[in-house]
């Protein structure tokens, strides 16, 4: 059998939005399709952090338990409504 080599990017979608998508309902939609970021782009990205502490502030996403290196987040149904009403 054939040796294959699996190569992961760490890189979230979140940690790779357009500087004019880097906002509050910018994060939370990304977040509704791609709930995983990893610890790297969260240590590096300080308004990513920022962002992420603001929505689960307002109770418009919580964190779930998810395996090293990565971060996961559900939205509440007060966040999917928030999506809803801002797209």
């Amino acid at each position: 059998m054939g040796k294959g080599i699996h190569l992961c990017s760490f890189s979230s979608t979140a940690a790779n939005l357009k500087e004019s998508l880097r906002h509050e309902n910018g994060v939370l939609y990304t977040l509704k399709y791609y709930p995983r970021i990893s610890t790297f782009d969260m240590s590096e990205n300080e308004w990513l952090q920022n962002i992420i502490k603001q929505l689960e502030e307002k109770k418009l996403i919580e964190q779930v338990d998810e395996s090293y290196p990565w971060h996961k987040w559900k939205l509440t149904e007060q966040g999917v409504r928030a999506t809803i009403i801002n797209n």
